[in-house]
């Protein structure tokens, strides 16, 4: 299980990777902790954590509701985005982190928060791993570098 420090510098390095450089806050911590509780992962759950972690942000399941991230552009708002997104949530023990991350952040479900919130499901999910937060590798390398060896491993699958 994460302990309160690594569950706090996790959020740290998650909020900075958005360019955001301030101490997390009482709510986003309480709200991390409630998340990363939970037995499975519902989408009322993770609209909780964008009312926190990206206020004001919704879910882009209306038509015209469509974002691009750099030169990304994320399927166009629609019914599609709930449907896919509840497939992503159903089948994360099938898919695995890695899988599960990347078919999140491919689908950009809201409008904002998108980062914070699929690492947040990272986390849960690594969480949930028999060795997941005890590896080494946590200790020893920031949160990016842990990912992007998961992500070469699971290429090679």
């Amino acid at each position: 299980m994460m302990n309160e420090k690594r569950l706090i510098d996790f959020i740290i390095e998650s909020n900075a990777i958005e360019g955001i450089q301030r101490p997390p806050t009482d709510e986003e911590i309480a709200e991390f902790k409630r998340f990363i509780a939970l037995d499975k992962i519902p989408i009322k759950d993770v609209k909780k954590f964008i009312t926190v972690y990206a206020p004001g942000r919704i879910l882009r399941n209306k038509i015209g509701l469509n974002v691009s991230v750099g030169g990304y552009y994320a399927p166009v708002g629609g019914a599609y985005i709930t449907k896919k997104l509840r497939w992503i949530l159903d089948d994360m023990e099938i898919n695995g982190p890695y899988k599960t991350h990347v078919e999140y952040e491919l689908l950009h479900p809201f409008n904002d928060g998108n980062g914070r919130s699929g690492r947040a499901i990272w986390a849960w999910m690594m969480n949930r791993q028999k060795d997941g937060w005890s590896r080494q590798a946590w200790h020893s390398l920031g949160f990016l570098h842990t990912f992007y060896y998961q992500a070469l491993s699971n290429a090679r699958k």
